[in-house]
């Protein structure tokens, strides 16, 4: 469970990293980046949640929580950030990055639960 909170740390600071700094830069002198600097942060987010709750002394099935992760970050793409956020429009490539995302630390967090890092 330690190795989670790590992997969670690390993955927040790789989250700061692209959410503030990169994406400033890339935002303010007009650079195409292949769409990293937009869908990152949506990347990132599914990590974050899946390693936070890996982290916890609660077992989860990894399929599972991959699932409802993903489907909520669906739900706040489709239906809440256009509340919350004056302007915000659906991007199906942060929906894309979500899912990349989703299948890639499953088969992460199979691995790291079968060899037991």
């Amino acid at each position: 469970m330690k190795k989670y909170l790590v992997f969670f740390i690390v993955t927040l600071l790789i989250f700061l990293f692209f959410r503030l700094p990169y994406r400033n830069y890339i935002y303010s002198n007009d650079i195409f980046d292949f769409f990293i600097a937009d869908t990152a942060p949506n990347f990132l987010t599914i990590y974050l949640f899946v390693f936070l709750k890996k982290s916890q002394k609660i077992k989860y099935n990894n399929l599972v929580l991959i699932i409802f992760s993903f489907l909520g970050l669906v739900i706040y793409e489709l239906f809440i950030q256009v509340h919350i956020y004056k302007g915000a429009r659906i991007d199906l490539l942060d929906i894309l990055a979500s899912l990349i995302a989703s299948i890639s630390v499953y088969f992460i967090c199979e691995k790291i639960d079968e060899i037991g890092i």
